[in-house]
This record gives C-alpha cells, structure tokens and sequence, in this order.
C-alpha cells in the first residue's frame, strides 16, 4: 500500500502498537496492582516519531503493519487525525500490543506481543526515499533496502544485537541514533565516552540520549557536543527518546545549527516525558 502521489518529508519506517498504559505506585514481584490510572495510545518507535514529526508541521508517511482488528482501526483512525498517511499494510493478525506499567516516579516496565510487527517485510519499502527514519527490530532485510534506498536515512539503532549484521551498511547512514545503555551494550563496556568513538569507525553522526543526563552529539569530523537534560516534573519517560530523534530530524530539515537542534531536543522532550502518553 505505497503512497506515490504526494511527496514527504520523512517517510517514518517500522512499527506501530496500541500502547496500554497502567500508572502504579511501585512494581512488586509476585503481587497483582491495581492500576491509579490506565490508557492506550497508539505507540511503537516509527510511529511515535512519525506522530511527532506531523505535529511538527512535517508532511509525514507510516510504513507499518497493522493486524486487521479493533486495535488496528483504533491507530489507523488517530493517524488519519494526525494528518500521518499510511503506508504499510494490513494483515489477518492481532495488531501488536505493549502494556506499559509506570511507576510514581514515571519509569516505566514494558510489555511487548509482536504481533502484526512480526509481519513486516522488505518489500513494504519503495525504491526512492529522500530522508528516511528507520527502527531496528524490523527484519535486517528491510532494515538494509531502507539505507540502500534512501538519499539521507536516520537510524534509531535500539535493537543492538543486529548490529553486526548491518555495521557494513552503517557509512552509508546520515544519522544514528541510541541511549547509553544500547550503546555500551554493543560494546560490552561501561565507558560511553570511548564506545561513542568506537561506534563512530561504523558511521557518520551519532545521537547519544543519556536520560536525565542530556545529550551527546558526536559528528562526522569527530567534533563533540554535550547539552544536559532540562530538569522537569517527569510522569512518564515513554517516549521521549523518540521525541529527541523527531525533533532532531526537524532542526536538520529546516537547516538549524547543531547547538540549536540538541537544545531544542532537550526543550521538545522535556514537554513529552510531562505527558502521560508517549507523545
């Protein structure tokens, strides 16, 4: 189901779940809670950027997959209303659910079921992208066309053990995108400083996201940049990576310089991780 007729800024690609959310005071093992407060919202890594993106003023396009149910119509209906075009497909499969549990002091315990994500494939991805942003956790397949077919791809490189099976492809990759523990997890060491620069031999620009410790920027010509985080009331940190990597994307896109674009990351996500939801 590609859109050809329209042209976008971003074409968002990966997943898109139906996110439960259960607001507890504390997580105890072994004991049934009552949720303080419970919601779904549409969720997954694409779709989260995506939705900012069109938030943002951005012309945007989903390349997902949803399951041909309740769940799947609930996120295919708020994409309509966010001005998001879909662009992926459906299929007879439960749509991808995740439960959230989120603590007192908005951290947050996950829950996945593939789902319908467990569909995606390559061919979903059409031959010609001018900026791409793409989630691992996909099949590497699609994951590799996407860099291939894209004139500038974007990369949220969570899901780290694929690294080995597309680190060839990563030169080719504009911007890569993860959080300290991903990234110390490719190397298997603690020191983030040095596994930044190890990670800057696969590719290009990096974008470290150290939680309530900020943001690190390593560029191309090795030049580095650090921004702390904005100190704020936190109700739930879902989210707010990838609200960093779609208010990235726009400060690149509308030509800003590199000091105004992290700011403006941490000025974006600092508003998001106020939300209950994920964007």
């Amino acid at each position: 189901m590609f859109c050809k007729e329209k042209t976008y800024d971003v074409f968002c690609i990966g997943k898109t779940n139906l996110d439960l959310f259960y607001f507890v005071d504390q997580i105890k093992l072994e004991e049934n809670h009552v949720a303080n407060e419970f919601y779904y919202f549409v969720g997954g890594k694409a779709t989260n950027v995506a939705i900012n993106l069109s938030r943002l003023g951005l012309n945007v396009a989903l390349i997902s997959v949803v399951g041909n149910d309740i769940f799947g119509q609930i996120a295919l209906d708020f994409l309509k209303e966010t001005n998001i075009d879909f662009c992926g497909k459906k299929v007879d499969t439960s749509t991808s659910l995740t439960s959230i549990i989120v603590d007192k002091f908005g951290k947050n315990t996950m829950f996945h079921n593939m789902g319908s994500n467990s569909s995606f494939s390559s061919d979903l991805i059409p031959d010609n992208l001018s900026f791409s942003f793409v989630q691992s956790g996909i099949p590497v397949e699609a994951i590799i066309k996407t860099i291939t077919n894209s004139k500038i791809t974007f990369l949220e490189l969570s899901e780290v053990s694929q690294f080995e099976l597309i680190k060839k492809y990563l030169k080719k990759v504009k911007f890569v995108s993860l959080n300290e523990n991903e990234l110390n997890n490719i190397f298997e060491t603690d020191n983030y400083k040095e596994n930044l620069y190890l990670l800057s031999n696969y590719t290009n620009n990096i974008i470290l996201k150290r939680g309530e410790k900020g943001l690190v920027f390593l560029d191309e010509n090795q030049n580095i940049f650090m921004v702390p985080a904005k100190k704020t009331k936190v109700v739930n940190t879902t989210g707010a990576g990838d609200a960093i990597s779609a208010s990235f994307i726009f400060g690149f896109l509308k030509n800003w310089e590199i000091s105004e674009i992290l700011n403006f990351c941490v000025e974006y996500a600092s508003k998001i991780i106020k939300s209950k939801y994920s964007t």
